[in-house]
């Protein structure tokens, strides 16, 4: 039997410009794809004036625990 080869997800931020809304505990928390120079990609999270470099960053900001960033974060309609 042959194991079968995982191929890798690449998960890049969503466009600029892009609203976020996450829930927890009760509570609404909302953040803004921004355009960052200073980040490889050029794209970073803006949540409360601080700036993180992944969805899963600014996520464990807010929960102070493990959290995956894009189960966490909803893209409005």
């Amino acid at each position: 039997m042959s194991k079968r080869k995982r191929e890798k997800i690449i998960r890049e931020l969503p466009a600029i410009g892009t609203a976020l809304i996450g829930k927890f505990m009760g509570k609404s928390y909302q953040a803004e794809i921004v355009k960052d120079e200073s980040s490889p990609k050029k794209r970073a999270i803006l949540y409360k004036g601080k700036l993180f470099p992944s969805m899963t960053a600014a996520a464990i900001a807010i929960t102070k625990q493990p959290t995956n960033g894009w189960r966490f974060w909803k893209f409005p309609k």
